[in-house]
């Protein structure tokens, strides 16, 4: 009985298999043309930012310390832009609020400032290699020093190599890698960050 049982689902499943094969309609030859990836977002940074969820609370932060035309006009800036990560996980915690509305305005501007960087470094303009480069930033403190540099080390795979990378052999802070790299907006280039900068000597 068992062995009837066995042969009667063979038998079924190979019914089923080659009805199921007769539905399909069969598949054309394309040709295939490899093209990069282009990183062009086609609007300035604050456009972009109001356009993605992710950055909702960064948002925010921008409009309550009023620094809108950074993001939207050109001043040949490098931005960096705190993910939803970054902001619940760290700033927040760092300012000691649960809301961004009852953060200090003047430590928040100064956190916004210290993620925008004076020039233009991504990884297609040849600014960035894999030496550490120090910035200057929009912030004018003795603390705001920061490195940035292209990422790569061979026993890494390869889905993390170039990345942007930051805080690397700038005191003791701690090194970490960009979310998402050279996004090219039309006011400068931005990576994604889901941490903050933050010097420690």
């Amino acid at each position: 009985m068992v062995q009837v049982n066995k042969i009667l689902l063979a038998v079924l499943l190979a019914a089923a298999t080659l009805t199921g094969c007769e539905k399909l309609p069969l598949q054309r030859t394309t040709k295939y043309n490899p093209k990069p990836l282009d990183r062009r977002q086609g609007v300035d940074c604050w456009t972009y930012i109001n356009g993605n969820p992710s950055f909702s609370t960064m948002r925010e932060a921008v409009e309550i310390c009023g620094m809108q035309d950074y993001y939207s006009e050109d001043g040949g800036y490098t931005y960096l832009l705190l993910d939803e990560t970054a902001f619940s996980s760290y700033v927040l915690k760092s300012l000691g609020v649960q809301d961004i509305g009852d953060a200090p305005v003047d430590r928040m501007r100064d956190i916004l400032l210290f993620h925008i960087i004076k020039g233009r470094y991504d990884s297609y303009n040849g600014a960035l290699g894999y030496d550490p480069v120090f910035v200057i930033t929009l912030w004018k403190n003795v603390d705001a020093v920061m490195t940035v540099k292209l990422y790569n080390d061979d026993s890494k795979s390869r889905t993390t190599q170039d990345k942007v990378t930051f805080m690397d052999q700038c005191g003791s802070s701690t090194s970490f890698r960009a979310t998402a790299s050279d996004l090219l907006m039309t006011n400068g280039p931005a990576h994604i960050l889901s941490r903050p900068c933050v010097y420690k000597k």
